[in-house]
């Protein structure tokens, strides 16, 4: 089943959580935020999402979570907090006063809490991320589902204004014929002259050749059979496929449009654009 775009996937391993996000975008963008400590795992996230992910802005995040309450720790770097005070204490000679410790602790970073992402935290981040992943395909999955859904009955709606279409189309060459006799013997009574019946029989068949849309509606339903199959594959992305087709739908049914001289037949076409573009907001979402 097609997947959407659209999606949200979490998980929390050994003190990490890892989310997932996915949103419509027309490539595929993918970002990762990891703590600054851990800056390697950036490229081996990037490539896992990637490797599941065909289109999409997709945004990952890890976060190294604080340990519970009377377990963490106060840490300080020494190397910094030294650092620090050497040139605080160089600022206090130049512009006077004095440098104390809690100076000191207000530098960011000399003091933290808990222990500092590191190395050995790879595998539970890249545990995380899998679990997370999982939870965020499967959350597209059952968003594609349903956007499927609605578009499948949506092809269904446009298939039987098809066959309305194809209905009025029969009756278009004797509507033609009706109009075109009595504009004409209209127009010759007012000069005193013969309708003549050849003549109109010539002009009803030009005129139903330049209207027929035999070709249009056999376009057509080819390009409705093939959405539909489209929309009904069994995995793999559609997206783009998808509004391919419906942009060769779309088009058909604008030439039938014009070509229409059916009041009834032109508010099947209005009401077949309608559908049309329903379909292709839907058509937005899915990978």
């Amino acid at each position: 089943m097609p997947s959407s775009m659209t999606g949200f996937g979490q998980a929390e391993v050994s003190g990490f959580h890892v989310e997932i996000k996915g949103v419509n975008h027309r490539f595929k963008d993918i970002r990762v935020k990891v703590p600054k400590d851990m800056g390697a795992l950036e490229a081996a996230i990037r490539e896992k999402v990637q490797n599941s992910v065909h289109r999409g802005k997709v945004e990952i995040v890890v976060t190294a979570l604080q340990p519970e309450p009377g377990l963490a720790g106060t840490l300080i770097d020494w190397h910094l907090a030294n650092k620090a005070h050497e040139q605080l204490k160089a600022m206090a000679e130049t512009f006077g006063g004095e440098v104390t410790f809690r100076d000191v602790l207000a530098v960011p970073g000399v003091m933290v809490e808990g222990r500092p992402p590191s190395q050995e935290d790879v595998q539970p981040v890249l545990e995380a991320l899998e679990a997370a992943l999982e939870d965020f395909l499967s959350s597209r999955a059952r968003e594609g589902e349903h956007l499927c859904v609605d578009i499948r009955a949506r092809i269904a709606a446009i298939r039987g204004m098809t066959l309305s279409m194809k209905d009025l189309a029969t009756t278009m060459t004797s509507v033609y014929k009706e109009r075109l006799h009595a504009n004409l013997s209209a127009l010759l009574a007012e000069r005193g002259t013969v309708l003549d019946a050849t003549r109109l029989e010539q002009e009803v068949a030009l005129l139903a050749e330049k209207s027929d849309i035999t070709e249009e509606l056999v376009r057509l339903e080819g390009h409705i059979r093939l959405l539909e199959d489209t929309v009904s594959q069994s995995e793999g992305p559609i997206g783009r496929q998808a509004d391919f087709i419906l942009q060769e739908i779309n088009r058909e049914v604008n030439t039938i449009g014009s070509k229409s001289q059916l009041a009834q037949l032109s508010r099947v076409v209005i009401d077949a654009k309608t559908e049309i573009e329903k379909i292709r907001e839907q058509v937005q979402n899915i990978e």
